[in-house]
């Protein structure tokens, strides 16, 4: 027996859809400033006009703009249309609540050309993002293969010609 399998397992995984079940309720978000974390961003209302993807230069210039400001760095990002992905890594556990607040706001405020005196009247995102901390070399080139074949569906790639363009069985990575 491993010294390890004396510890409780810990959840990876937070937030998205994993909220509607008590499971996924029932412990708070796992952060880390060690490994890499999958972030995903979804909103229903981001079609046609409000698309992420007609929207990309403003959103790539929010997320670096947070993200040299709080002490993240953002290692890979695709953009989907409707929902984003980003792999980030947190300089601490604490840059993370200022780094989300900061870019969820000004994107969904770009995004719907509101402003601080304009007050957005619906909800603009779907659930609350979804985070999920990469432990180990298997699971980050999973992730990247991940991102990777969503940026080029992003880009009107039918998925199924992007994997195996990257030569991907798997069709998600667990968790989401």
């Amino acid at each position: 027996m491993k010294q390890s399998e004396f510890f409780p397992k810990q959840q990876k995984a937070y937030g998205g859809l994993l909220l509607n079940t008590r499971a996924g309720r029932s412990h708070g978000r796992p952060l880390s400033s060690k490994n890499s974390m999958h972030l995903v961003l979804r909103s229903t209302r981001a079609k046609g006009a409000l698309s992420f993807l007609k929207h990309r230069a403003t959103i790539d210039r929010i997320l670096e703009k947070f993200a040299r400001k709080n002490g993240v760095r953002i290692l890979s990002l695709a953009n989907v249309g409707n929902h984003l992905h980003i792999e980030v890594r947190l300089s601490t556990r604490h840059t993370y609540r200022a780094f989300i607040r900061a870019i969820t706001a000004a994107i969904a405020m770009a995004v719907q050309g509101k402003s601080r005196w304009n007050k957005i009247e619906e909800k603009f995102w779907d659930y609350r993002p979804f985070t999920r901390i990469v432990v180990g070399y298997k699971a980050l080139l999973s992730l990247k293969d991940y991102i990777e074949i969503n940026d080029l569906e992003g880009l009107g790639v039918a998925r199924s010609k992007s994997q195996l363009a990257l030569g991907w069985r798997v069709v998600r990575p667990p968790g989401i």
